[in-house]
């Protein structure tokens, strides 16, 4: 019972750790594409 329930936290750290690196990488979609021929 007590390895399932360091998995499941496991599982929720490493969530949450991918979650805020993909927050902060990711850019909107109106500054990634914003070039001069596209219109959003």
């Amino acid at each position: 019972m007590r390895a399932f329930i360091l998995a499941c936290v496991a599982a929720i750290v490493t969530a949450a750790i991918g979650f805020a690196v993909l927050n902060s990488v990711q850019q909107p979609v109106a500054e990634a594409f914003a070039t001069t021929g596209v219109r959003l």
